[in-house]
This record gives structure tokens, C-alpha cells and sequence, in this order.
């Protein structure tokens, strides 16, 4: 699963979390609709610009990760990040291959 894919798929259950609480909050509260309204319609728009920078982060990242450009990186200071992130993906890799073997030898 592609590091993309896994950001998406967490923030859209975080966000669908937020959204149904701040749905409970709202009726709860009894305030009233348009205030509701415009609570839910900041929510939406908050999570689009969260996903829209999610993107464009991942796009970057996929850019100099692939390019192996270490100077923008620098530029940008975000070259340790990249390293990090490359280091945990290779952990998840290892940790997969190891859940793949024990399953093999539990059956």
C-alpha cells in the first residue's frame, strides 16, 4: 500500500470522526441551524484544504524521493523528514514480510 493510499485512509477516518462529533455536539447543544450549518460547512471545508495539502505534500515527496534531488530537500528543510519517512516505510516493509511468515507457519 502506497504511502499516499495510507495517509488518505487514516485522515478520512479521523475526519469522519471529527464530523460525526461535531454532528453529536451541535444537536446536542440545541444550537440552532444555521449556526449548525456553518459549523459543519467550516468542518468540510477545513478537511478539503487538510486533504488538498496532504496531496500536494505527498506529491512533493514523491518528486525529490524519486528524482533523489537532495538539494531541494534542503532547500525546502524538509531532507530529514524524507529520511525518516524512508526509514519507517522500510520498517513497515520488514514488519509485513515478518506478520507474512509467522501467518505462514501459525497455519
Amino acid at each position: 500500500m502506497k504511502l499516499w493510499d495510507r495517509i488518505q485512509r487514516g485522515m478520512e477516518a479521523g475526519f469522519d470522526a471529527t464530523i460525526a462529533a461535531v454532528h453529536t455536539i451541535t444537536e446536542k447543544a440545541g444550537e440552532g441551524i444555521e449556526l449548525t450549518r456553518l459549523r459543519r460547512e467550516k468542518v468540510r471545508l477545513e478537511t478539503q484544504v487538510t486533504r488538498r495539502l496532504a496531496e500536494i505534500g505527498n506529491k512533493v515527496f514523491e518528486k525529490i524521493s524519486a528524482e533523489r534531488d537532495d538539494e531541494i530537500a534542503e532547500k525546502l528543510g524538509i531532507k530529514d523528514i524524507i529520511v525518516e519517512v524512508a526509514q519507517n516505510e522500510a520498517k513497515m516493509v520488514e514488519i509485513d514480510r515478518r506478520l507474512k511468515d509467522a501467518l505462514k507457519t501459525s497455519v
